[in-house]
């Protein structure tokens, strides 16, 4: 669970992802047909077609359409890391992609980065927390002459329907019901995000302050069981580290902290506190919420 832990960054964009399918340059091959008029054509032909008033036609040849503004909030920004919920079209209507068939967890990628297809980079920077638009991609700036087989033919304008969320109360949601499923009574839920659940007391042993340093028996799970990570599986010997210095997960430091020695606990840990959009290996994926059963075993 630490912090410096070394992983490699995961990435649940196949839908979207451009590396492997529009930039294989082992020969040089002949420049790829411009679709940019035709694409545009088309587009504007869906548009009258569905009478959709309120099209913005950008430089790029996108096509945004806000559905559901939110001027208030704060906007996307480039290097920003965002959570989309999502339905891919084809312009026939034909879906090849949505969250709704991926557990309706939403896609989380960094803005700018070229993480995802250009077309759907370019839509959601124009867009801020809680809205909804939709985005009109010509195949240039989508999966241009590779398409995506089976589901997204060469050269395919493709329609992405879009929801820029805030992970926190998606997580708060799953913890939530975790909860409730396996009848938890007892869950404190902190300011954080954090569910801190006490499972057995000492409040006579020390505290763990901030500063001192803490010897911790743990298992660390996804919330269906899966264990990817215990000091079980390490000679069961504790993890050690110093309590508020950022050597550990967030939610693991503010759990133990709120602990006393010889105290076990639960910690429901939302993503933003634990591996974040980055995950953890092959063990943790992105933005998942984790459970660690805890004891603090010393605090010296």
């Amino acid at each position: 669970m630490r912090n410096s832990f070394s992983v490699s960054r995961l990435f649940i964009l196949a839908f979207l992802a451009l590396a492997g399918l529009l930039t294989t340059a082992c020969k040089k091959d002949a420049a790829p047909a411009d679709y940019s008029a035709a694409d545009n054509a088309t587009i504007q032909k869906y548009i009258a077609d569905k009478a959709i008033p309120n099209a913005q036609h950008l430089a790029s040849g996108l096509y945004f359409v806000p559905v559901v503004t939110n001027p208030t909030a704060a906007k996307v920004t480039v290097g920003q890391t965002v959570s989309v919920l999502y339905t891919g079209t084809l312009l026939d209507g034909t879906v090849f992609d949505a969250s709704s068939q991926n557990g309706n967890l939403p896609v989380t990628f960094v803005v700018g980065s070229g993480q995802v297809i250009a077309g759907f980079d370019e839509g959601i920077s124009l867009m801020r927390i809680g809205e909804k638009a939709t985005l009109l991609i010509p195949s240039g700036l989508a999966y241009g002459s590779a398409g995506r087989s089976p589901n997204i033919p060469p050269n395919s304008i493709v329609r992405f329907d879009v929801e820029v969320v805030d992970y926190a109360p998606i997580d708060d949601a799953l913890i939530t019901k975790y909860i409730a499923d396996n009848k938890i009574t007892n869950a404190q839920k902190q300011p954080s995000g954090l569910y801190f659940v006490p499972t057995t007391t000492n409040p006579s042993g020390t505290p763990a302050t901030a500063g001192k340093t803490a010897s911790v028996l743990y298992t660390g799970m996804l919330l269906n069981g899966t264990v990817f990570d215990a000091s079980s599986q390490h000679g069961n010997t504790p993890i050690t580290f110093v309590i508020g210095k950022g050597q550990v997960i967030p939610g693991f430091d503010e759990g133990i902290s709120l602990m006393h020695k010889g105290e076990k606990a639960t910690l429901l840990i939302p993503s933003g506190l634990a591996y974040g959009p980055n995950g953890a290996g092959t063990s943790v994926p992105s933005n998942t919420v984790l459970r660690f059963d805890v004891e603090l075993v010393d605090v010296n």
